[in-house]
């Protein structure tokens, strides 16, 4: 009886770790870049290497401002930061 009574205990507390991890992760993978809604499409990821130090101390915003821009330009990339416009690509830095 004691072996079962020990087994089961092990098995509850296996159970509640692993999902209480699996979604405190989550959380933070989201509020480190901001919220990113599901229905606006696929994860875009952090911001571009090169535009890191504009980044820096907000990147709450990131996902934010990459709504934004994909609203605004249909032919917004997220991984250049940048919106194909004639025969060039341009910054979206004015959306913020």
């Amino acid at each position: 009886m004691r072996k079962m009574m020990t087994a089961g205990l092990a098995a509850l507390m296996l159970a509640g770790a692993g999902a209480g991890a699996a979604s405190a992760q989550t959380v933070v993978v989201h509020e480190r870049w901001g919220h990113w809604d599901p229905t606006w499409g696929a994860d875009p990821g952090p911001p571009p290497h090169r535009y890191w130090r504009h980044w820096r101390g907000h990147e709450a915003n990131w996902y934010g401002h990459v709504h934004n821009c994909m609203v605004k330009f249909q032919r917004y990339d997220p991984r250049r930061d940048m919106y194909y416009e004639g025969h060039r690509w341009v910054p979206c830095r004015d959306v913020d």
